[in-house]
Order: C-alpha cells, then structure tokens, then sequence
C-alpha cells in the first residue's frame, strides 16, 4: 500500500513534502536539523513552524484545510488535530466540560478521564447504564462514555448520544479505538457524526505515528473547543505526526472499503487451531481470540518468535488487524497450533474502604510500605487502562499483593513506586 505519493488531497502532508524539497540549512528546532539515518530516516520532515506549514494553535492555512478536510471525512462540525494522543483531547474535553456543570460517566473510562478529573480538580458521578435515562432527565452537564471498547463493542454507544440529545446532556465519546470507523461502509456508524464531542485515536488504527488522534466536535461546543485544545496542547505539536493525520484521512477516505472488505475476508476465512476460537466484536477489524487459557503466557511466547499482538486480556488475546499486516494471519495461526497454554487465573477483585480523601500533597512509596495508606493517583490494569484502585482507597495489604504481583502491567506507578496521598 502506498501512502506516499502527491496524487492525493492532503495540504498539510503535501506541504511538509515539497518544503523538505527546497530547504538548504536549518537553524531552527528540532536539534537533529533534519539529518539522519536508521531511527532518523525520517527526520528530514520533522520540522517546525515554518513558513507555509501554518501553526496548530492559530491554523490559517494548510492545518486549517487539513482540520476541514477531517471534520468532512468525520461527518462533524470540527475537526481538532492533537500529536499528544487522545489523552489530551481528553483532557480539552473535560476543561470545556466543566464549565457546564455536573459530570457523568458510565461504563468503564480510561484512565486519561480520571487523570483529567484529578489534574482540575473536578468530581464526576457514575450512573449504571441501567439507571442512565432516569438520572439524564434529572438534568447534568454532560455524560462520558466509552465506545467502542479495547475489544470492539460498542457498548450501545449510538443509544447513549440519543438518550443525552433528548436531556439536553452534552455527549462526550470515548471513541479512541474507533478512528476507522468512518471510511467503511463495513464498520459500525462512527460516533463523530452524532456526538457532541468523540474522541479518535487515529494512530491506533491507521497509518499515523504515535500520539496522532483528533477531537471532533458538533453543535455549540464545536467553535468553543478551539480554545480548550490551545490550554492542554504542547506548543510544539509533531509534524511527522500531524503530516501523517492528514495523509491517512486522504489515502483511507479513497481505500478505506476495499481496506476492510479484504481485511473482513481473510478474517472470516482464518482457521485457528484447536482450543482457540474467534470472538463476537462489532468492529471487524478488531481480532479477539479467546485462548482458553492465560492469554498473557500465549502473548509472551508470540514474542519469543516475533509476532506481537495488542493486548492479553484475561483469557483473551486482542489484535488490530490492517491493511498491512492481513496477510500475516496464517504465520499467526501457524504459531498459535504450537502453543498450548497455561491455565488462566482471574485477576482478583479488590474490595478497598474508601477514605473519604480525594485531595493532598502527593508522595511515592515502596509497594511494602504501603499497607495502611491512602492511594493518591488512580492505578489502572493494562491493557485496558481501566482503573482497578481508585485515588482515595485506602490500600490494604490484598491490594499491596496486588501491586506487586501485577506491577508489569499497572499505571501509573513512578518508578516502581505507589503514588499515595501524605
């Protein structure tokens, strides 16, 4: 698949090209000064705010058209580019969010959303999906959600929107893994087109480099959030990454359905080896493999012959299938038939008192000294970066066992340490 070449509507991506063409000598950041090779092959299109490639924070030319050709592609009023990943879109969500009052959420959140919360001093309430439309009717400034998961459900993302337009409730979508969704007619109707706010991690599935994604934004909300991106957004935004934003949204708006109807193909034909079974997931391109057993041990022996998937979860392996590694199944399933694993134990559930502290100066500890303290920073299991102990819980000693037994996969911990309130 080629995403390189000129004969596509791609401004921002054009523009870095044809400026690498002409430039003689730098004397501006990024140090490397555009030379390199192995990891600094692409360093010559890592530039700056240079005459022709416009600025993020105040977007009058290419980012500009960029961002119009996104909110077209997205079907939404405003299209937002961030190169610090859906974190900080997350983060200019709740910062606009908070001016609207009360603060909802339901399911499971990222962690970026509570991390959000704690870094503005914001409280939010949890309503079960259940309770949702009773609780949206007594009235709220906005509700966030998560849709589709890390394992491609949607979650009933579309019921959701619907039910908040009704109340009057500012929509919030935590649509990270669903950037993809808009270019196929294959995949589930992208929460861009009916959300107040969704978030899109485009790197997750697309060919964009790390921490490319974008905030889309309908109704009133859409203008405002302009603002909202300049307060969280570093003010040396990648334009490998930005450049990279705007070449997949052109290549995927020309390729996306034949992308997905031959990824839809090899999936539906892929045979997995006895004791492994496919998953339902409503994004197609979203491999979901229950290995009956430890899917963490069967990850790690991938890795030992180079194949490596995006998640183990519990008994289930998770992997993001696209154009460029579909026709790499069958050595999937090839490696797979020689691996039996070993028998899956659940992670245990944690029962912690609260301490009714929410705020504080913050300190770190060793996880042996920790018995009896009060957690300072919510710590999520990842994958999914669901938080499993919350900022105020007091830790007993089951959850120090926890920490450290489950140490690799927790964050955040500063440096192997637990962050706890003093």
């Amino acid at each position: 698949m080629k995403t390189t070449s000129l004969n596509i509507k791609a401004p921002l991506y054009q523009a870095v090209l044809l400026l690498n063409k002409k430039d003689k000598a730098r004397f501006h950041m990024p140090g490397h000064g555009g030379e390199g090779s192995g990891l600094f092959a692409s360093a010559k299109y890592d530039l700056t705010e240079l005459d022709g490639l416009d600025n993020l924070h105040s977007p009058r030319g290419v980012i500009k058209e960029a961002e119009q050709l996104l909110a077209a592609a997205y079907k939404c009023g405003r299209a937002y580019i961030f190169t610090c990943g859906a974190t900080a879109c997350m983060h200019a969500a709740l910062a606009y969010a908070r001016t609207r009052g009360d603060i909802l959420f339901t399911g499971e959140m990222h962690f970026s959303f509570f991390s959000g919360l704690q870094l503005m001093g914001l409280r939010a309430e949890y309503v079960p999906r259940e309770e949702l439309k009773e609780r949206l009717a007594r009235g709220a400034g906005s509700l966030f959600f998560t849709s589709p998961d890390y394992l491609g459900r949607l979650n009933g993302g579309e019921e959701i929107a619907r039910l908040c337009k009704s109340a009057g409730v500012l929509c919030a979508a935590d649509s990270a893994h669903g950037a993809h969704f808009a270019f196929s007619e294959l995949l589930p109707k992208s929460l861009t087109q009916t959300a107040d706010i969704a978030i899109v991690s485009m790197h997750k599935t697309m060919d964009v480099f790390g921490g490319g994604a974008v905030l889309c934004a309908n109704g009133e909300c859409a203008d405002k959030l302009a603002a909202y991106r300049s307060l969280v957004h570093t003010t040396s935004p990648s334009y490998l990454t930005m450049a990279s934003i705007d070449c997949a949204r052109a290549v995927w708006e020309r390729d996306g359905e034949k992308f997905y109807k031959d990824i839809a193909s090899a999936i539906s034909s892929l045979a997995l080896p006895s004791g492994y079974k496919k998953e339902e997931s409503d994004d197609l391109s979203r491999l979901v493999i229950n290995c009956g057993g430890d899917a963490q041990d069967v990850s790690e022996r991938l890795q030992r012959r180079g194949i490596y998937c995006e998640a183990a979860m519990g008994d289930k392996l998770v992997l993001i299938v696209t154009p460029h590694n579909v026709g790499k199944l069958g050595e999937l399933a090839q490696a797979l038939a020689s691996i039996t694993p070993k028998p899956f134990a659940p992670v245990p559930r944690l029962n912690l008192k609260k301490s009714g502290r929410s705020g504080g100066a913050l300190s770190v500890r060793a996880a042996e000294e920790c018995a009896g303290a009060v957690c300072g920073a919510d710590i999520c299991l990842y994958p999914p970066g669901v938080p499993v102990i919350f900022r105020g819980d007091i830790l007993d000693e089951n959850a120090v066992q926890f920490i450290k037994e489950y140490a690799y996969r927790l964050s955040p911990l500063a440096y192997g340490g637990v962050i706890v309130l003093e």
